[in-house]
């Protein structure tokens, strides 16, 4: 018989006192597209589901001259239809445009991706690239920032602890002229519903006026356990004026980043080509003015 207990906090104080009595056997549920399935396929019947849904403030999406702050209860779906998110961080909202299914986005959100930790999650790359800033509260009623990278560490493994929540995600805000896109190819058939074999984000800086590309963040999805900074292509980029090659350029030089993340192994070796297609498709396009 099960003997789960639900828990529904409708304030962050709420979620403190909660967060306080948190276990081994304590899940918190956001969306739940993960989560229950994890409950069924594991056959867990005991311990205590946190149900974050119904918080007051964790909503929206706000904007101010320094950051862009989405709450925890943002799901991909409004993501997708943000006018600030479309405008001012397109990687992202073209990133939620691809997950899963409709049904999926209507209902999974931010953190429970990056709690989950999986090497395909189609956020955390592009959280990365985009430097994003986690709001974590925990059950004494501290609120810390966190990179990202400091808290995503491995396949299923964050330093988030028992007693943690992600409860807003900030992402600096975009300088003028800084340029952003999103790309994945699926594994298998499906054309709609397609898990990460490899992904791409790319998030360059390009000041009007200068004619040249100041700075780049470009991260890796699903090509190593971890979604990691592409260093030597983001060097190539450093202070080069596009041009027809460059898209070829960037192409063979993430072709080589996943080379070497595959280690060899035979059976990833198409993520090779996957990337390469990708930074051609989508180098193509932030390269097509020579601004």
């Amino acid at each position: 018989m099960s003997s789960l207990v639900f828990k529904a906090p409708a304030t962050l104080d709420d979620l403190v006192a909660c967060l306080g009595e948190a276990g081994p056997a304590t899940y918190l549920l956001g969306g739940g597209t993960d989560l229950i399935i994890r409950i069924r396929d594991k056959g867990i019947t005991q311990g205590t589901l946190i149900d974050l849904t119904g918080i007051a403030g964790l909503d929206a999406i706000e904007q101010t001259r320094d950051a862009i702050t989405i709450g925890a209860n943002v799901t991909y779906a409004e993501l997708c239809a943000s006018p600030v998110i479309a405008g001012s961080l397109p990687c992202l909202a073209q990133m939620a445009a691809q997950v899963g299914s409709v049904q999926i986005r209507n209902l999974a959100r931010l953190p429970g991706n990056i709690a989950n930790a999986s090497p395909a999650g189609d956020a955390i790359a592009t959280l990365m690239a985009l430097d994003a800033r986690l709001h974590v509260l925990d059950g004494r009623g501290g609120l810390t920032r966190r990179n990202i990278h400091d808290v995503v560490t491995g396949i299923g493994r964050t330093t988030l602890n028992r007693d943690e929540a992600i409860i807003r995600v900030e992402i600096p805000a975009p300088a003028p002229g800084q340029r952003s896109r999103y790309g994945k190819i699926g594994m298998g058939a499906r054309s709609q519903v397609v898990i990460a074999n490899v992904s791409l984000t790319m998030v360059l800086d390009c000041p009007p006026g200068l004619g040249r590309i100041a700075g780049a963040r470009i991260v890796l999805g699903s090509a190593a356990p971890l979604a990691y900074h592409a260093r030597s292509a983001e060097a190539l980029l450093k202070d080069r004026r596009p041009g027809p090659g460059l898209a070829a350029e960037l192409a063979e030089a993430l072709r080589a980043e996943v080379e070497v993340s595959i280690k060899g192994i035979a059976m990833f070796q198409h993520k090779m080509n996957d990337i390469q297609g990708l930074a051609l498709d989508m180098g193509t396009v932030l390269f097509r003015d020579a601004w």
